[in-house]
């Protein structure tokens, strides 16, 4: 007969051992009933021995469910039928207990992919590290700001900038620092901030990293029109009147040599000096008035009127336009453009006048060459965006020049006002895409246009 119920068999077997021990000492150590001796010996060390194996079970219990708690591995059921009322409470309990568990597990796991994704979606870097420089995370934006895929140390950053690698160990909490990045023919100046967290017990870095490029030519940008439109409104006012008295003032004079009246008091050769003085202060005024307006223009450009066009077809019209000039300068000028054509979506006479501008800038950088090609590409990038290029084999440029090349009133070549590629880039802004040089002395100077 078997028995199941737990304390049943606990009560059962402390009774049958208290029994056999009561029989080993009543027999005694009699010669004639050895056999009875060893038998009540060996029955009693038997009946210790289930006792202990019925106490070890109900360890060997709770140490499954310690052990589970260990290893996290809620999965484990205990289920004991049959051996008590306080058992299978016990086995309740617990099977609630690892339930609860797993609920605790599954709603910390969604939690963090909850947070992963956000951190991934966000459009700021995020890079966080330990204070070896071990990086732990590393989210989409900041694989897509400096291009690069995943990283385990932050010294492989140094590929991208050395600034940004050393900056992210040694900036101290909650400092802030604008490190330059260029990347290809793309110039960024990045926002870096970093803090410092206490993760249980260790110490970790968190550095966010915010492209600020687009904000810092706005501001720029913004700063030169208001310079711009002192400036102008200045001069306009000083020149306007001058001209106009010059004018005036020549009219008179000349009037008077034309004249033979005696009572004119000075001669008619220093009249003539005069007159010729005054029209040369009218032409400059004129010319200076000129010049003003021609700056006036990086102010008042008007807002795109977005229409869909043919690059392609926008391309060969300007390769028709400038063929005239092309051929009198001795400089080949050749189109490269996907047979399919691409479609853009923007102002056309703002990009055409951007384009003829490029080129032509172009035109005049090669013109000494023996060899002199610019040549035009347009097509897809790795983003899918629409790029045009325009691509010279002139002398290049030199790093500083290509800081400032952007910059209203500067330019490189002997004539010239310094606002073409200025209004080109402010007319790319108002297209939400960029304008960017990469060039070599000596090798050629190439403008990207993304869209």
């Amino acid at each position: 007969m078997s028995f199941k119920n737990y304390k049943l068999q606990l009560l059962l077997r402390i009774l049958l051992l208290a029994v056999s021990i009561y029989a080993f000492s009543r027999v005694g150590f009699n010669p004639d009933y050895r056999s009875t001796l060893i038998g009540l010996a060996v029955f009693i060390l038997l009946q210790i021995g289930l006792l202990i194996r019925l106490y070890d079970r109900t360890n060997k219990f709770f140490l499954r469910f310690l052990n589970s708690i260990k290893y996290d591995d809620f999965t484990e059921q205990f289920y004991i039928s049959g051996e008590g009322k306080t058992l299978r409470e016990l086995s309740l309990r617990l099977n609630e207990v690892m339930d609860k568990f797993r609920e605790v597990r599954a709603e910390k796991e969604a939690h963090m992919q909850y947070f992963e994704v956000i951190v991934q979606h966000i459009g700021i870097g995020i890079i966080t590290l330990k204070p070896d420089g071990s990086i732990l995370l590393l989210n989409n934006a900041a694989k897509k700001l400096l291009k690069v895929g995943q990283l385990r140390h932050v010294q492989e950053l140094k590929a991208v900038s050395p600034e940004l690698a050393l900056g992210l160990q040694q900036l101290e909490n909650g400092e802030k620092v604008l490190v330059p990045v260029r990347q290809e023919a793309e110039q960024a100046n990045l926002s870096v901030h970093v803090i410092e967290l206490s993760v249980l017990g260790e110490r970790i870095r968190l550095a966010s990293l915010q492209n600020i490029q687009s904000e810092l030519e706005e501001k720029e940008m913004e700063a030169w029109h208001n310079l711009i439109k002192v400036l102008t409104h200045e001069i306009m006012n000083s020149v306007t009147p001058i001209a106009s008295l010059s004018a005036s003032a020549y009219e008179e004079v000349n009037s008077y040599t034309d004249t033979a009246a005696e009572e004119v008091t000075l001669l008619r050769e220093e009249l003539a000096d005069i007159g010729q003085c005054l029209q040369t202060i009218n032409r400059r005024s004129d010319g200076l008035i000129y010049f003003v307006n021609d700056f006036r223009n990086l102010t008042t450009i008007s807002v795109p009127q977005l229409t869909h066009f043919n690059v392609t077809e926008l391309l060969q019209e300007i390769k028709m336009l400038l063929r005239g000039q092309f051929t009198a300068k001795h400089v080949a000028l050749q189109l490269e453009v996907p047979p399919e054509g691409l479609i853009l979506s923007a102002d056309r006479a703002m990009i055409e006048q951007v384009l003829i501008n490029l080129v032509k800038n172009a035109m005049e950088a090669v013109q000494d060459q023996p060899e002199g090609k610019v040549l035009v590409r347009a097509y897809h990038d790795e983003r899918s965006r629409i790029s045009i290029e325009v691509i010279d084999n002139g002398h290049g440029m030199t790093s500083e020049a290509m800081a400032k090349i952007f910059i209203p009133f500067f330019t490189t070549k002997k004539s010239g006002s310094g606002i073409g590629l200025s209004l080109s880039r402010q007319i790319m802004r108002l297209h939400k895409g960029t304008i960017s040089v990469q060039s070599e002395l000596e090798k050629g100077t190439t403008f990207i246009l993304r869209f």
